[in-house]
């Protein structure tokens, strides 16, 4: 399903909206809705990078934590 929106961009943004809706034989719309749906995974992933950059921290300290009672456990092979 699609919706009919209204929006309102600068001159110089409009201009180069069309040049290149011509140039890719795409409809403005479609541009604009690639341009959003790209935003949107790009924002998607860097939240992806800092819950794993925090993970792996949070990894990492209870690696150090358990490390000791580990060596205890384990045989001497």
């Amino acid at each position: 399903m699609t919706q009919r929106i209204t929006i309102t961009v600068p001159d110089g943004l409009a201009r180069e909206l069309r040049r290149k809706a011509k140039r890719t034989k795409k409809p403005v719309s479609r541009l604009v809705t690639e341009a959003i749906q790209q935003q949107h995974l790009e924002e998607v992933r860097q939240r992806m990078i800092e819950g794993y950059k925090a993970m792996a921290e949070e990894n990492l300290r209870l690696a150090e934590e358990w490390l000791p009672l580990t060596v205890e456990v384990l045989p001497d092979d």
